[in-house]
């Protein structure tokens, strides 16, 4: 089975890209967006803010729950048409947030958005593998890899500048109308990418495929390691600026805007960084430079060299997670879509694991010990990488 590629037509890569851009920021900020909307929505609802919460957990049940089901769709069919259906899904949810009369019905509708988010973004993954090669392909992904860190610099700023000057409900309707322009750019300039020589889908056979690209494997295995020493880091950051270094919220969040923005940088240069490097050894490199940032990190004792070890582990953080996802792509072949559905679960696996292991550590090895585990799994990250690198370099 192999993909019946149509050209992208000639001048219209760049509005593409940013069709591609918009649709992974909108439907990244909508991670982060409702997270300071929460005490808003409990008062509108007349209900907990740990019930409105749920609106969050909804959204992430949705999309990790859905991205290992929709995956080998989209090495199956024609990507454009789910693309087409992911966005709209996630557009009906939006749009029925944001006049959802009850919790309940606000609950399903984000969990709709998820699935929707599930269906589309293995397969804008997958479509840049398909209409982008070589050198192209890692700047486009870097590019668009970008969008994700973006939307965690503004994702925050901006639920907490909705809740101040209008309506909860407005950050609803800002992210449908997001969403649709996104949406009207793909449906006019992404080409249509059916299968040929196409059987019937089967799930156990796309999922043995990827069990026999080792490369493709063990990148994933490297992915969730990866993630797992991040979450360590970034989910108890927060509680470190407030409780250590004495911050209150809105300038603990400015320290989330600075180091959003500067993965933002690197991961919008990836590409750039790949090229020369390779994505082996980008990862690599960056992973070794995160460990060390790791353990500067778990003995800072002043907020200035905190933030210079923070910005730092940033920048390598969108360098070396663009590389991960683009290595998937180059190799997972005709099952892309299904790679990167894996990748997307491994991910929220790997804050799953840091949330559970990090909030038994954080009370006995505290900050500095999470940081020290940090370094380790990202020192592995690398090494494993570095193995794979002298692996692909014998086999050629």
């Amino acid at each position: 089975m192999s993909e019946n590629n149509s050209e992208i037509p000639s001048g219209h890569e760049g509005l593409l890209v940013i069709g591609l851009f918009l649709v992974v920021f909108v439907m990244g900020a909508d991670s982060f967006i409702i997270s300071p909307l929460l005490p808003a929505i409990a008062r509108s609802y007349q209900t907990t803010v740990e019930q409105a919460a749920l609106a969050v957990t909804a959204y992430a049940l949705g999309y990790a729950g859905g991205a290992p089901f929709f995956g080998p769709l989209g090495d199956h069919f024609d990507k454009k048409r789910l693309l087409a259906s992911g966005v709209s899904l996630f557009l009906m949810g939006s749009v029925l947030c944001a006049i959802a009369p009850t919790l309940p019905i606000l609950l399903g509708c984000r969990l709709i958005a998820g699935i929707g988010a599930a269906l589309t973004l293995p397969n804008v993954w997958a479509t840049i593998g398909t209409q982008f090669k070589g050198p192209r392909m890692q700047w486009v992904m870097g590019i668009v890899m970008a969008a994700l860190s973006l939307s965690i610099a503004v994702g925050v700023p901006l639920g907490a500048t909705v809740a101040q000057l209008s309506d909860w409900h407005m950050a609803f309707w800002a992210s449908s109308i997001v969403g649709l322009v996104a949406a009207i750019v793909l449906l006019l300039l992404v080409p249509s990418m059916p299968m040929s020589n196409r059987g019937p889908l089967s799930y156990g056979q796309r999922f043995r495929e990827l069990r026999r690209q080792n490369t493709v494997v063990s990148t994933l295995g490297i992915t969730l390691i990866w993630m797992f020493g991040f979450y360590l880091i970034y989910t108890f950051l927060g509680t470190v600026l407030i409780q250590q270094f004495q911050l209150n919220t809105a300038q603990s969040g400015t320290i989330f805007i600075g180091y959003g923005l500067s993965n933002f940088g690197a991961s919008f240069f990836g590409g750039w960084v790949m090229m020369r490097l390779g994505t082996l050894r980008s990862i690599v490199m960056t992973g070794l430079v995160s460990a060390l940032c790791a353990v500067g990190l778990a003995f800072s004792e002043t907020l200035p060299l905190l933030m210079g070890w923070l910005v730092v582990l940033a920048v390598n953080q969108g360098f070396g997670v663009t590389a991960l996802s683009a290595h998937i792509v180059t190799h997972a072949g005709q099952i892309r879509s299904t790679a990167m559905a894996v990748n997307s679960s491994l991910l929220y696996l790997g804050l799953t694991l840091a949330s559970l292991v990090g909030g038994v550590g954080y009370t006995t090895l505290g900050f500095r010990g999470l940081c020290l585990i940090a370094a380790i799994t990202f020192g592995l990250a690398g090494c494993l990488a570095g193995g794979l690198n002298r692996w692909a370099d014998v086999g050629n």
